[in-house]
């Protein structure tokens, strides 16, 4: 088994405890909790407008006792660092061979009991009207449901929405996303766009 930060003994538990209390702390919380009968889905989480979100994701992570993968561009994999993003969950992707990507994680979607990949579908933290449809073909080719992940500022909370079953209509399932998405507050919220 490879430990990550989100599954090393006595690491892991203490993480949790340091999570909650800085979430107390910062007066954000975790609303809802993740499908208990589901062990594969991809979890997308919107909006994503600040550099600040990663803090929030390690801390709802270790508070749901989630161990996800997210996908980082290969580039920076070098060194400490790709150890430390290794480590993290993260996994190495070569943004030219888009096409093959959906094949690779799939296929790990296929070997694992358990496999849970976060994707921001709108790929930067820059306002983007133009969703990245990856999220929607890794989940149709390696048929798991989507998990909706939102970010609410106003409120102070990180949301988990429920699952969603990518249909064929890609355009429409990405619509509906938005429209709820669209009452959502990121960090930043100038950084979203609808």
């Amino acid at each position: 088994m490879r430990y990550t930060l989100f599954s090393t003994p006595l690491l892991t538990p203490a993480l949790r405890v340091l999570s909650k209390i800085i979430l107390k702390i910062i007066r954000w919380r975790v609303d809802g909790s993740l499908p208990a009968d589901q062990k594969k889905y991809v979890l997308i989480v919107a909006p994503h407008t600040s550099n600040w979100d990663f803090f929030l994701f390690v801390l709802t992570v270790s508070v749901l006792r989630l161990q996800p993968s997210v996908l980082i561009k290969d580039t920076i994999f070098i060194g400490p660092l790709g150890w430390f993003l290794r480590y993290c969950g993260a996994i190495p992707v070569n943004r030219r061979q888009a096409g093959s990507l959906v094949t690779y994680i799939s296929g790990i979607y296929e070997e694992r009991e358990e496999f849970v990949l976060i994707i921001t579908p709108e790929g930067t933290r820059s306002p983007n009207a133009n969703w990245k449809r990856g999220f929607h073909h890794v989940a149709r080719a390696a048929e798991v449901p989507i998990l909706v992940v939102y970010v609410d500022s106003a409120v102070r909370t990180i949301g988990i929405e429920g699952l969603m079953d990518p249909s064929e209509d890609v355009d429409g399932d990405i619509q509906k996303l938005k429209t709820f998405f669209d009452g959502k507050k990121g960090l930043k919220p100038g950084n979203y766009a609808s």
